[in-house]
């Protein structure tokens, strides 16, 4: 929250406020314009979100695979929703989300600004001019009515009549504010010549633009206050260069709970804003004389001020993209050393890795900027689910003493002779720690991540975060069906008894088979009919190796080479194996295909019992020391 808006400054705020109102009505006007402006356009905001969701990431692939598409769709976009701000900070979520590319991304922010100067050049050719609360009404009651509405299209519709209507009903409060100053207060009075008025008015434009969080706003206030005679046209146009350059503030706090990825774009918006109102200012005599020329061209009238500044608004912008346009290369590569990409944590290396010895583990690709939008949210919440999945292969494979390398693909015949050989003491990790350490904070900052999802979910993607939550949990049902595993296996793993020790070198070359079909997986992602199989080949082989193991058992047992003991911890573990397979299974078919799979008929009548053989707990002591 702002500092001016922290608890201590909010009652004082707010009294100061009502005082104000009540000894001048007219500022209570102006102020009111200036909260229906606001309001409608949060509004057109949500509006246009509800209906474009859905298809939002298509249009961004489409629209943005070239710098001239991006700049005409960050046009496009800002001059519908009439919110550069929004356009800017909708960009840094889907860059950090992976939708769009930096370049693609700057082209956004840079188009968006030249998108801001159309609603000035409505506003000045007719909104001034016209009764627009006349229009709004209608506008108000059909959103009202629409907003209501279930389905996502007509309720979208009716937010956005509504922003509409709110929008021309705040302008034209402004423009009675400023009109009754006439009589009360005449603040042309205050108006100040030389580089003084253009470095107050300069900090006057940008500071409110930091206050309202928006340009739009602010550049309505300055075109009701011009057309009333109240500021003068000089001071004007220094105001709407604060305006730009008091956007970069939105854009720096969309960085801060970005990522990296967020943050270059972010850093570009600033850039971009920065140097152009610096140009800006340097040669402001210069640019008000090409105003002036332009003008007379177009046969603006010389004290036509409104249109004047709407002019000198997207003079301004399109000097910004001249400037600009040629450096993206340069920018890119410098915002790409700057704010580099952290490097995901993967599988174990070909080096032994003590996990319990490493950093706790966090989620690295969630952050709030991409909450956005759901297009977005779902998106790195899937990248982060495969970073999670990736953890929980490497957790699996520590806990049950595979041999490192295991995620590089390594071959079922070198798997066999790695298990041969006995584990060294050192490596040999404690599951619960390794839990702890870095599974639980992943799932806790995902689960956390889904509950501020409060975006308006289309069918698809409510399956989709569906599916996703149930992928998590069973991540993490996977890792804790490992850590019951190695209980016994700690205990058994350099067992006297040759049969006891060969059980469990199955059951832990198994596990490892299992860790490297995750990646078969992931290798035939998309390839449907490669992708069904594998899954026979997957189900054919547990069945068989389960059966087998079940039958080693029983005739172990009949040759007193295991007592009933052993032999019912024996098949109490390899239940937990098959969880740990059934879940990771789960997890990524869901993560890399897109559909969770069906459930078993056996799976189905162990839940009728109350759960699944895979997620039962305990059902026998542990064997024997």
């Amino acid at each position: 929250m702002p500092a001016y808006l922290k608890p201590g400054w909010l009652p004082a705020s707010l009294l100061v406020l009502v005082v104000l109102f009540f000894w001048r009505p007219e500022l209570a006007t102006l102020g009111a314009g200036v909260a229906l402006f606001m309001m409608g356009m949060h509004h057109l905001e949500d509006g246009f979100r509800a209906f474009t969701g859905g298809a939002l990431e298509r249009w961004l692939g489409k629209s943005t695979n070239r710098l001239w598409k991006s700049l005409l769709f960050g046009v496009v976009s800002t001059a519908l929703v009439q919110s550069s701000s929004l356009v800017t900070l909708l960009s840094i979520a889907f860059l950090s989300a992976g939708l769009i590319s930096l370049v693609a991304g700057i082209g956004i922010v840079f188009g968006s600004n030249l998108g801001t100067t159309t609603g000035a050049w409505l506003i000045a050719l007719v909104g001034l001019k016209i009764d627009l609360a006349t229009v709004a009404m209608p506008m108000l009651v059909l959103g009202v009515i629409m907003a209501r509405r279930t389905e996502p299209f007509w309720r979208g519709v009716g937010q956005v009549l509504l922003g509409i209507g709110l929008l021309f009903l705040g302008i034209d409060l402004m423009k009675e504010g400023f009109e009754a100053f006439e009589g009360v207060l005449d603040l042309s009075e205050y108006h100040l010549s030389g580089w003084l008025g253009v470095l107050a008015y300069t900090l006057l434009g940008l500071l409110a633009t930091v206050l309202m969080q928006s340009s739009h706003a602010t550049l309505m206030i300055t075109l009701a206050a011009l057309a009333s005679g109240q500021l003068a046209y000089a001071n004007a146009l220094a105001m709407a260069i604060g305006a730009n350059l008091g956007t970069t503030v939105t854009a720096l706090i969309g960085a801060l709970g970005s990522n990296n990825a967020g943050r270059r774009l972010a850093g570009a918006h600033i850039l971009f804003n920065l140097i152009t109102g610096a140009v800006a200012l340097l040669i402001l005599p210069s640019l008000t004389r090409l105003v002036d020329w332009l003008a007379e061209l177009l046969h603006i009238a010389a004290d036509a001020w409104t249109l004047k500044l709407a002019l000198f608004h997207s003079l301004f912008n399109v000097l910004g993209l001249l400037l600009m346009l040629p450096l993206i290369p340069l920018m890119v590569r410098l915002l790409m050393r700057w704010l580099p990409d952290p490097q995901p944590v993967s599988g174990p290396q070909i080096e032994p890795v003590v996990l319990s010895e490493q950093p706790r583990t966090r989620a690295i690709y969630l952050n709030e900027s991409s909450l956005l939008h759901a297009d977005a949210a779902l998106k790195v919440l899937s990248q982060e689910l495969r970073h999670m999945a990736a953890l929980s292969r490497q957790v699996v494979a520590a806990a049950l003493y595979l041999p490192p390398g295991l995620q590089q693909g390594m071959s079922r015949e070198l798997l066999h002779r790695h298990l041969q050989v006995a584990v060294p003491a050192d490596q040999r990790e404690d599951a619960d720690s390794l839990y702890e350490r870095h599974i639980k904070g992943v799932y806790a900052d995902v689960v956390d991540f889904i509950s501020h999802m409060d975006l308006s979910l289309l069918p698809e993607q409510q399956q989709a975060l569906m599916d996703h939550n149930l992928a998590a949990r069973d991540l993490v049902e996977a890792v804790k069906a490992a850590k019951h595993l190695q209980g016994n296996l700690r205990r058994q793993v350099d067992s006297d008894q040759p049969a006891l020790r060969e059980a469990y070198l199955g059951l832990r070359e198994q596990a490892g088979q299992a860790l490297l079909d995750m990646l078969r997986i992931s290798d035939v992602e998309g390839d449907h009919e490669a992708r069904s199989a594998l899954l026979a080949e997957f189900h054919s082989q547990q069945q068989r190796f389960a059966n087998e193991f079940q039958q080693q058992v029983q005739l172990r047992l009949r040759n007193r080479e295991l007592d009933g003991w052993q032999a019912t911890s024996l098949l109490n573990d390899l239940h937990y194996l098959l969880a740990v397979r059934e879940n990771l299974l789960q997890a990524h078919m869901a993560l890399y295909d897109g559909a969770r799979l069906p459930l078993p008929p056996e799976s189905d009548k162990d839940a009728e019992g109350g759960g699944s053989a895979g997620r039962r707990e305990k059902i026998e002591p542990v064997v024997g020391v």
